[in-house]
């Protein structure tokens, strides 16, 4: 009986380095792929940005966002990298008002991938907060608007707190100041003399897009474009310093520390009339991929 022979051979070096070689190609063309594609998302999100209506509505007052690459020291746009400043972006002034940690221990993180693949500015909870002095809010109306995502629910929370100094609260006691607070189920807008504008949270993990805008008599929330139920208003803002990230506490402190992704923050002097709402919620929508109504 004849013996059948094993034609099948143990690959070779060369062959086996060959294999691994183009193995290596492929691997490395897959990540160059995906550093275009992020690179590519990134640029279309800075000319939308670019073009965006908030250049030309007036009365702007504050604009932090996170895709340009004067919104941040070059050297800390690395991911997961400390930030000390946040430059404001508002091309209607000279007279920039940055946001800026005030120690080391209380800087956020830039993140590289955060809402949409986009970068954002990432409050961990514990101590990371930042302050913007003489934010120049005042008078009896008011509009902001923010691009976020809740990752861990704090309770009492703020979102960014406006305070006068007094070393009272930031909200109450007739101080004629705004904060904006998450509790497990809502979103809350204190304000002025009296009374509570909120809208149910989306919850954990979701970004969504939040206006609200005082007119002088009333406040309205609108969570992704939908509106909230008025609630009556009076009296006039008066905003020493913004403390993002955290309450401002009963005579002096900080606590509720925000834990929560931010890209975007507006602020306007004045209340928004609907056209221009819509038109910033619309480039939000779409910057962010955030559906709205």
């Amino acid at each position: 009986m004849k013996k059948i022979l094993n034609n099948h051979k143990a690959f070779s070096l060369i062959e086996l380095s060959v294999v691994i070689l183009i193995i290596g190609i492929l691997v490395a063309g897959v990540t160059s792929s995906s550093r275009l594609v992020k690179r590519m998302k990134l640029v279309t999100a800075q000319n939308i940005t670019n073009t965006s209506p908030i250049l030309t509505i007036k009365d702007l007052v504050l604009w932090y966002e996170t895709t340009l690459e004067r919104s941040f020291i070059d050297t800390e746009e690395q991911d997961n990298s400390d930030l000390s400043f946040w430059y404001d972006n508002n091309i209607q002034t000279t007279n920039k008002i940055n946001a800026y940690a005030p120690a080391v221990a209380n800087r956020p993180k830039f993140i590289e991938n955060g809402i949409n693949g986009l970068p954002v500015l990432r409050l961990a909870g514990g101590d990371d907060y930042m302050i913007i002095d003489n934010p120049g809010i005042t008078g009896s109306q008011f509009t902001y608007i923010f691009v976020l995502r809740r990752n861990v629910s704090v309770s009492e929370t703020a979102v960014f707190s406006g305070t006068n100094l007094s070393g009272t609260y930031d909200y109450d006691h007739n101080e004629n100041l705004c904060g904006f607070y998450e509790g497990a189920g809502a979103i809350i807008t204190p304000f002025r003399v009296s009374g509570l504008s909120f809208v149910n949270h989306p919850g954990n993990s979701i970004p969504y897009i939040i206006t609200s805008i005082f007119n002088g008599s009333n406040n309205i929330l609108y969570l992704n474009g939908n509106p909230s139920t008025p609630v009556a208003s009076s009296g006039n803002f008066n905003f020493k310093r913004i403390y993002l990230g955290v309450r401002w506490a009963l005579n002096g402190g900080t606590w509720g520390y925000y834990n929560g992704d931010i890209a975007e923050i507006i602020f306007f002097n004045r209340a928004l009339n609907t056209e221009e709402r819509v038109a910033i919620e619309r480039y939000l929508s779409k910057k962010f991929a955030i559906k709205i109504v």
